[in-house]
């Protein structure tokens, strides 16, 4: 939710700057413009079609580092929900085996505890 706030927020602070659009032409030195707009000299044309160029690259490797670094994010998860998978099947398996020999020792502590009583009670007649 915060992050949607964060969205919302930034799309309300660029829509202003999105609403303008102006053409950028290059025109000939001393040219007397008859409309609002951006114009270029062919170096700064070149050189804002340099930066825009540099941009995309750059936009490129982020968003290629963002999907490896996904990629490794779910390869990790992946293998922490296998090892929790296998902490939870021999935490299983060692409370079975408690079980078992509780039951066991159970079972051992009755037979002595009847040969005790049966002693007990032979003795004492």
């Amino acid at each position: 939710m915060f992050k949607r706030l964060i969205v919302m927020l930034l799309l309300l602070a660029l829509w202003p700057s999105l609403s303008y659009s102006a053409e950028v032409m290059t025109v000939p030195e001393g040219w007397i413009t008859p409309v609002r707009g951006y114009f270029l000299t062919d170096q700064a044309g070149r050189d804002v079609l340099s930066a825009l160029q540099s941009r995309r690259q750059e936009s490129e490797a982020w968003q290629a580092a963002y999907l490896d670094l996904r990629e490794e994010f779910v390869t990790s998860n992946e293998e922490m929900q296998r090892r929790l998978h296998d902490i939870e099947t021999a935490l299983n398996l060692e409370r079975q085996a408690w079980r078992s020999e509780i039951r066991r020792a159970r079972a051992q502590n009755m037979m002595w505890l009847v040969v005790a009583a049966g002693a007990g009670y032979a003795i004492g007649r």
